[in-house]
C-alpha cells in the first residue's frame, strides 16, 4: 500500500500539470491568432496601397487622351488625378513629396500649355513627355514599395 500523502501528492501534481498545458496551450493560441491577425493586417495594407497605386496609373493614363480631345475633358481628368493622388499621399506619405508632387505638378503645367497652345507647339510635347517621365519614376517607386512589403 502506498502512503496517503503519496497519493495526494499525485493528485495534486496532476491538477496544477493540467492547469499548466492549459495555460501554455492558451498562450501559444494567443500568439498564434496575433501573428495571424498582424499578417492579415498587412496583407490588406498591401493591397490597399496597390489598388491606391493602381487607380493612381489609371487616372494619369487617362490624362493625355483628355488633354488632347480638348472640350474641357482635360480638367476633368487632371482632378480625377488630384483625387487618385490624395489616396497615395495616405497610403504611402513617403511617395506624396517627390515624385507624386512631380507628377502632379508636369500634369498641371501640360494642362494649362494645351489650353493656351496649339497642341504641336514644343512646348506642349516637351511638357508631355516631362508628365510621362514623371509618371513613369513614380511607377517605378510604386513597384519598388510593393515589392519591399
Amino acid at each position: 500500500m502506498t502512503p496517503i500523502w503519496v497519493t495526494m501528492l499525485v493528485a495534486v501534481l496532476s491538477v496544477f500539470g493540467a492547469l499548466g498545458a492549459q495555460w501554455l496551450n492558451s498562450v501559444r493560441a494567443f500568439r498564434l491568432a496575433e501573428i495571424e491577425r498582424r499578417a492579415k493586417r498587412e496583407e490588406r495594407l498591401q493591397q490597399n496601397r496597390a489598388d491606391t497605386y493602381a487607380k493612381f496609373l489609371v487616372a494619369a493614363r487617362a490624362l493625355r487622351p483628355a488633354l488632347r480631345s480638348g472640350a474641357g475633358t482635360g480638367e476633368a481628368a487632371l482632378a480625377t488625378l488630384r483625387d487618385a493622388a490624395a489616396y497615395i499621399e495616405l497610403n504611402a506619405p513617403e511617395l506624396a513629396d517627390g515624385a507624386l508632387a512631380a507628377v502632379l505638378d508636369t500634369g498641371e503645367r501640360w494642362s494649362e500649355l494645351v489650353l493656351s497652345n496649339p497642341p504641336t507647339a514644343p512646348a506642349v510635347t516637351e511638357a508631355d513627355e516631362e508628365f510621362h517621365h514623371a509618371v513613369r519614376t513614380l511607377r517605378d517607386l510604386m513597384r519598388k514599395d510593393l515589392a519591399d512589403e
